[in-house]
Order: C-alpha cells, then sequence, then structure tokens
C-alpha cells in the first residue's frame, strides 16, 4: 500500500469518527475510559515498585525477630547456669557435681591417717580452719609413744588463727599430742563449728558411747542425738550420728551460732556423706 493511499484511508476513518455525534454525558464516559486506561499502567508499576521495600523490610524484620528469639534463649539459659552455677558456689553447701569438693584430697590424706574412710563437709559460708589426727599414744619422761589414730577433728570458722594463738597454753598441749595435717589451730573460743569424726575400731567404746548420748532426733532421714552442753566452754550443741561403724560428732559454739543453724549444718553435711 502507498503512502498516499495510507494517509486517504486514514483521513477517511478520522472523518467517520468525526461523523459520529454524542451527547455530553456520552464524551465524559469515553474520557474517565481513556483516562482510567492511561492511569492503570500506572497503578500497577507503582503498586509494584513498592511492594519491594515493604516486603524486604517484612523479610528482615522476620529474620531479626527469630535470631533474636534464639539468641535471647541461649543467653538467658546462659545466664541462668551461670547465677545457678553462682549460686551454688556462693549460698548453698551440697556437694559440688560429681561429689568434688575443696576438701577432697584432704578427705584421702585424712582417711589414710585414721584408717577409715572420712567424709569432710563442705559449707561455703563457713570455711574449714583446722584438721588433725589425735592418736591414744602417751608421754613418758617428754617423749611421745605414738598409738593408733582414733579421732579426726575438723574446726569450721569464719575467723582466723592470730599470732596470740600461737603463745597460748591451749594451742601448746595440742601440738603436743596431735597430728597437723591443715591449717592452723584456733583456740576454742575462735570456733564455731568442730566435727570429730571416731574410728569405731580403734577408738575406746567408752567415748564412743559418750558422744552418742543425747535426745533423739531425725534429720534428713537420718537418726541423730541431740545435747546441749551447758557447762562445757563455751556452751556447745553436739549433734551425732553413726556412719557404719564410726561416729561424726559435730560441736556448735552457742555463743557464735544458734541452734537453727546447726540444725540446718548437720542436714547439708548429711546429704553429702550420703549414706
Amino acid at each position: 500500500m502507498t503512502h498516499e493511499k495510507e494517509e486517504s484511508r486514514l483521513e477517511h476513518t478520522l472523518k467517520g469518527y468525526q461523523a459520529i455525534r454524542m451527547d455530553e454525558e456520552g464524551k465524559k464516559e469515553i474520557h474517565e475510559r481513556v483516562m482510567e486506561s492511561v492511569r492503570q499502567p500506572e497503578k500497577r508499576q507503582q503498586w509494584r515498585w513498592d511492594m519491594r521495600p515493604v516486603v524486604s523490610f517484612m523479610l528482615a524484620g522476620l529474620l531479626l525477630v527469630i535470631g533474636g528469639y534464639f539468641l535471647a534463649t541461649e543467653l538467658i539459659f546462659s545466664n541462668d547456669t551461670e547465677k545457678s552455677l553462682t549460686v551454688e558456689d556462693e549460698n548453698d553447701t551440697e556437694a559440688v557435681a560429681g561429689g568434688v569438693t575443696p576438701y577432697t584430697n584432704l578427705e584421702k590424706a585424712a582417711s589414710a591417717k585414721l584408717r577409715t574412710e572420712v567424709h569432710i563437709p563442705f559449707h561455703a559460708d563457713v570455711p574449714l580452719r583446722t584438721a588433725f589426727i589425735i592418736d591414744d599414744g602417751y608421754f613418758l619422761d617428754d617423749e611421745r609413744f605414738v598409738g593408733d589414730p582414733v579421732v579426726a577433728t575438723f574446726v569450721y570458722s569464719t575467723l582466723e588463727a592470730g599470732d596470740e594463738e600461737e603463745k597460748s597454753e591451749e594451742l601448746a598441749k595440742l601440738l603436743r599430742g596431735t597430728d597437723l595435717i591443715y591449717g592452723e589451730f584456733l583456740v576454742n573460743d575462735k570456733h564455731m563449728v568442730g566435727l570429730n569424726i571416731l574410728n569405731g575400731e580403734t577408738t575406746h567404746i567408752d567415748r564412743i558411747n559418750y558422744n552418742l548420748i543425747g535426745e533423739e532426733k531425725s534429720i534428713a532421714g537420718k537418726t541423730v542425738y541431740y545435747n546441749y552442753l551447758k557447762h562445757s566452754i563455751p556452751d556447745t550443741f553436739r549433734i551425732s550420728f553413726r556412719v557404719n561403724e564410726d561416729v561424726y560428732a559435730f560441736y556448735f559454739n552457742a555463743e557464735r551460732v544458734s541452734e537453727s543453724y546447726a540444725y540446718a549444718f548437720v542436714e547439708k553435711s548429711l546429704k553429702q556423706i550420703g549414706e
């Protein structure tokens, strides 16, 4: 088709449209449809363009929430563990995991010397200050003859030994007749808790019976013997019990600790001994 014919046909078509008569309402309707068709692609394009940052933002937020949840969970459990581990070390006197305490090596040494199994309770609020072994030996002309080991003694206190104690007569007697295996000697006034472990095979029966005199009570499911020694220096709460053939006798300085503290101390000690 030639260029002249094409122009002639287009002109003819336009004239045909011009011949169509429309009222004002029809023209308005056609105008709105035309404008709507023009706006429609713009709307679609604009909608697609705006959704990209929105979707990206939503995905980033979702990842942040999920990641934050796992991170927060990890931190919470980690903090709880650290907190439980801190609380157990500072405030609780239960045995450390696996039965290992700061006194585990001392237990082995004391067991070897006393010739029986020794359990030394660990209490974080009151540290162990002194440990020594007493035997049934004797002195003859200032010469000491060593006998069988009969008692292992452990002293707990928040007080430390001082220079004045090294010169006391009380400590001088202890130094002659005992085998110090841990810490330093304390005079009785500084004791808070003392634990005597009597070897059931080597200790005389009278001494064993004396340490089991008292009112029968039950602590942590164990039968114990309670006695308030009012005429000792200082006044003392004694709570004792048997562990197999041996005797464990706890002595509490009544001027420094309460009776309720004594019961709590023994209860936690029994859980560690785990008989």
